[in-house]
């Protein structure tokens, strides 16, 4: 999938509609939603971007574990809108990054991948709890499992069950990650709170 694979603008400003994505691709695209979602959530950018790409992920995810032939997204997620330009240069960045690091999406390990229409609760769980750490404010605690998403979306939209697996290992690194986060937060509140106690 590249940039120029993406639907024609659903909205205004050049906007990307995650409804036309869903009705376009259909379950058997949940990789391409999952990705795109990945997108704006790893970006630093100062915006409430991951909250509502966090629940979308959230929601996709129960229903893959579910085995849903067709993804169901509630009127607020599928007037949800990716900017088109934001996408593309996401997008270009990250398949930059896989040619770089010499990896090659191709058809692999189909038991990781999963059959479309069938459950899948792995996969289905970690994108629930990745979905759920993105939506948390913590700093820096979004880019981790925005890349376990994306790798899994990649895995999804390619069949490439190696690329599933490593989205599952990036999974546990942002797991560990952010409870290492959480902890130093609260030793910082702790510091701070004893210094004007």
């Amino acid at each position: 999938m590249h940039a120029q694979d993406l639907p024609r603008p659903a909205a205004r400003d050049g906007a990307i509609a995650l409804g036309t994505l869903a009705d376009r691709f259909g379950m058997a695209g949940a990789g391409a939603l999952l990705l795109l979602l990945a997108v704006p959530a790893f970006l630093p950018v100062p915006l409430p971007t991951g909250i509502p790409a966090g629940i979308a992920m959230a929601a996709i995810g129960v229903q893959i574990a579910l085995g849903h032939a067709r993804p169901w997204l509630p009127g607020w997620a599928r007037r949800l809108s990716l900017r088109r330009r934001q996408v593309a240069d996401g997008l270009a960045r990250l398949f930059r990054i896989l040619r770089r690091c010499g990896l090659r999406l191709r058809r692999r390990l189909p038991a990781a991948v999963g059959t479309h229409g069938s459950p899948r609760p792995l996969t289905g769980v970690v994108l629930v709890a990745c979905g759920a750490v993105i939506v948390l404010p913590i700093p820096f605690g979004n880019q981790l499992p925005s890349l376990a998403v994306a790798a899994i979306g990649l895995g999804l939209l390619r069949g490439d069950g190696l690329f599933v697996l490593a989205g599952y290992g990036l999974a546990v690194a942002a797991a560990a990650w952010t409870v290492a986060l959480l902890v130093a937060g609260a030793g910082l509140a702790e510091a701070v709170s004893g210094l004007f106690g």
